[in-house]
């Protein structure tokens, strides 16, 4: 007689699946909780990524004009999100003839833009454009138009420095300085002048201009303007609507490029932990049915039918959870960026998207991720002949897959090797590697985990004797006999606990090795903070008791790769003469050749990137524009002043200087600075700062982590409630031989703080050994370097998840007679 499958179609197995489910809720319920968790930290990343893509906060200054004409103010990046640039790339103002050809085009103008420091204490610096531009809007002037020589100046700034027209007004530029006489007096904000003039105080060419403003004809169609000027325009950004703020404001579209990389940097290890979390929830609800399933596959169901069974009765709880998850995600993202406008980090007041497409995103994603999930629990169960299928359907394999073990094992080896990397590897190499090592120890762990298990519960058993109490007997006894289902939950507990140690001490190390190189590299007497020109240093420079005074600017640069693609990274540029106002270690070459052309790179990113001195260094300039830079110095402390140091040579035309870092007598500094409205003076060198406390980027990777750690204690916590939901036949066959639910709760929670004792002996091993390799390795400490008191809190969650998640559904199984639980199941 020949078996026959259950002919159920592509749908039958709807039915058999929801009648399981309605029998084995506790199972299904960790599953949507779970997808729910993971709906909630994807949809946060899906709206960080569609926000910082399509937001835009829209234009000020520029308000009333419709149109705006600049040159592409981003890197492109092949198969990747183009990268903001932080300086502006200029446009030929001899384009405004085009511009103003094309039909629908009431008007516009080259504007310039230009920053001047100007004599007055309590105003400090002004931004500063040519007047062709403010004409545009046709603001409100008490006065006339500003000629050569002249300017016409905010009203409120006016008033605050006691000016009027006819005044004269000194400015500082990066060019130098120049009087300005007031013609007169405007609503508009900041400082205005004739276009020769802004450009000469820019430092801009005669045919350069940082973008063109364009009004239209009243009644005319903006969309069509604009599509005509891209066609005139070819290369050039056009932009019209909210999208004007991003050229107008360098500042906001870098930030919202950097959410960009935020987002995605997050959405990798989310989904990751996301897929672990799923995963583990359905094992356990595979688990809960293996009886049931056993029996299908003794009636003919094949192997195909069973997995479809497990995979609709995932995508039926998962669908249930997505919509209060995504929800919950929507929340989140509101106060996440929130706490991002309050650091500096986002412009404040920037629209969320909330669009449908990260929705959609989120729901496919997860979708796919549970049918994936599920079909992979099933796999075992469902191709197990039917008399092995009900065989097991109340043991656990007695022995685990080879191929699994081997694998954990592999990679627990590599996880120590990584661990050690920061003792022969410089840089942060060190640290990407010591982070890197707790998760691949913990995926091992996970694979390996049976086999580990059952070893160390097996020595324990040995020592067991007529002495030990019933309830550590049975408890030891039990996490021997079901190896399989204890190392799923000390993988996860794991998880969490070397999760949470390694963010928390990788981050407060990364601060401290930083300050320790800034501490042992300043060498500056005194610096001078504030908008400093290159006059001011050769002042600075000639002031009696004064021996050097060098100025610095905080940049990024973008280091060209060989596959098309960039990597970012801060930068410091000085001008001539580093080595007498700051040590910076070094290794090779000679940084008093920093000047022109030219560049120092740390040793360890040397190393890494393969080249030595008198090599060239592919860049992408703060502008846009492509270098090739000579290197000529390499040194050490790389974590405090970055991994390359630029001469400020490369930096395109005049600018102000952050900071001048100088050497000789504060005294004779501060002195000099007095007479200069605009600039203070401290004590020692402030430039690059030390950080007293994390950054406001590794808060926000911190936050990002305890999201995601509280995320992996309730998968934890699921799975463990739904594993001691399904045991109430055994607890009432302990019962029914002479066991008291008080001896039954007793076992339990020794079996529980077992398996809190192996994932916190696991954690521990795999997050603070390779902090404490990175504080030797770093700083002389063999020990975690930040807040101690994190462990102890970190262990003693995770034990109380442990007791909890096994103490109140044990309570909840002993609560009726035992015949009815033996009965049902």
């Amino acid at each position: 007689m020949t078996r026959r499958s259950i002919p159920t179609g592509r749908l039958g197995m709807a039915g058999p699946s929801l009648h399981m489910a309605r029998r084995r809720l506790p199972g299904l319920v960790a599953v949507g909780l779970a997808v729910a968790g993971g709906a909630a930290l994807v949809t946060v990343a899906a709206v960080l990524a569609e926000t910082g893509l399509t937001s835009h906060l829209g234009p000020q200054r520029l308000a009333d004009t419709e149109v705006l004409v600049a040159a592409a103010q981003s890197h492109p990046v092949p198969e990747d999100v183009d990268i903001a640039l932080p300086d502006r790339e200029t446009v030929d103002a001899g384009l405004l003839d085009t511009v103003t050809a094309v039909p629908g085009v009431a008007a516009a103008a080259a504007d310039i833009t230009f920053t001047v420091r100007i004599d007055d204490p309590a105003a400090g610096t002004l931004e500063g454009h040519n007047w062709d531009t403010a004409a545009l809007t046709d603001p409100a002037l008490d006065g006339e138009a500003p000629g050569p020589g002249e300017t016409v100046l905010d009203t409120a700034t006016a008033e605050a420095a006691g000016l009027a027209v006819g005044d004269t007004l000194q400015v500082t530029a990066p060019t130098g300085t120049a009087d300005l006489t007031i013609a007169g007096l405007t609503d508009a904000p900041g400082l205005h002048t004739d276009a020769a003039t802004a450009r000469a105080l820019a430092g801009l060419d005669p045919d350069e201009a940082d973008l063109i403003a364009v009004r239209t004809e009243p009644g005319a169609d903006t969309e069509a303007v604009a599509d005509d000027l891209r066609v005139a325009l070819p290369g050039l950004d056009v932009a019209t609507g909210d999208a004007r703020g991003d050229v107008e404001r360098l500042s906001e579209a870098t930030a919202t490029g950097d959410l960009v990389a935020l987002a995605f940097s997050m959405g990798g290890t989310i989904v990751l932990l996301v897929g672990f979390i799923i995963a583990g929830a359905l094992a356990v609800a595979v688990a809960n049915q293996r009886r049931d399933l056993a029996l299908l596959r003794a009636v003919g169901a094949t192997p195909r039918q069973v997995r479809r069974l497990i995979a609709t009765q995932a995508t039926a709880a998962a669908a249930i959870a997505l919509v209060p998850g995504m929800a919950a995600g929507h929340l989140l993202a509101g106060a996440f960026t929130g706490f991002l406008a309050d650091s500096g980090m986002l412009p404040a007041g920037l629209p969320l998207a909330r669009g449908p497409i990260g929705a959609l995103a989120t729901a496919v994603l997860l979708l796919l991720t549970v049918q994936i999930a599920a079909r992979g629990a099933s796999m075992r169960a469902s191709r197990l002949p039917a008399t092995a299928a009900v065989a097991e359907s109340r043991v656990e394999p007695k022995t685990p897959a080879r191929v699994r073990t081997t694998i954990g094992i592999l990679l627990l080896a590599a996880a120590g090797a990584q661990s050690l990397l920061p003792l022969a590897v410089p840089g942060e190499t060190a640290f990407i590697s010591a982070v890197t090592a707790t998760l691949t120890a913990v995926i091992g762990f996970a694979l390996a985990g049976p086999v580990l298990v059952g070893l160390l519960t097996r020595r324990a058993a040995k020592r067991l004797d007529h002495r030990t109490p019933a309830p550590m007997w049975l408890a030891v006894k039990n996490n021997r006999a079901y190896a399989r289902r204890t190392a799923g939950a000390v993988a996860v507990l794991a998880l969490a606990v070397g999760l949470t140690i390694t963010q928390v001490f990788s981050q407060t190390t990364y601060t401290e090795v930083t300050a320790a190189e800034i501490a042992a590299g300043a060498a500056a007497d005194a610096t001078v903070t504030g908008p400093v020109a290159a006059a001011d240093l050769a002042a600075l420079g000639e002031e009696p008791g004064v021996d050097a005074a060098v100025g610095v600017a905080q940049t990024s640069v973008l280091r060209a790769l060989g596959d098309g693609g960039v990597e970012s990274f801060p930068a410091l540029a000085f001008t001539p003469g580093v080595e007498s106002v700051a040590d910076l270690g070094a290794a090779e070459g000679d940084l008093s050749n920093l000047q022109g052309e030219t560049v120092a790179v740390s040793a360890a990113s040397a190393r890494l990137w393969g080249i030595d001195i008198g090599d060239r260094v592919d860049l992408v300039l703060p502008n846009g524009t492509e270098a090739s830079p000579e290197v000529v110095a390499t040194y050490e402390r790389g974590f405090g002043f970055g991994s390359i140091v630029l001469a400020a040579d490369l930096l395109d035309g005049p600018r102000f200087y952050d900071a001048a870092l100088v050497t000789g007598d504060p005294e004779a500094v501060s002195a000099w600075a007095a007479g200069t409205p605009g600039l203070a003076v401290t004590t020692g060198a402030a430039v690059p700062q030390a950080p007293g406390d994390m950054t406001p980027d590794q808060w926000i990777s911190l936050m990002a982590t305890l999201a995601m750690t509280g995320y992996v204690l309730l998968g934890t916590a699921n799975s463990l409630i739904a594993a001691t939901s399904r045991r109430r036949t055994e607890f009432a066959a302990l019962r029914a031989v002479g066991a008291t639910p008080r001896q039954v709760r007793s076992m339990v929670t020794r079996e529980a703080l077992v398996t809190a004792a192996i994932a916190v002996g696991a954690g521990l091993a795999f997050s603070v050994l390779p902090m404490a390799v990175l504080g030797l390795g770093f700083l002389g400490k063999p020990w975690p370097q930040g807040p101690l008191w994190v462990i102890p809190l970190t262990v003693g969650v995770a034990v109380l998840i442990a007791w909890a998640a096994t103490a109140i559904p044990t309570r909840r199984a002993l609560a009726g007679p035992p015949t009815a639980a033996l009965a049902v199941d």
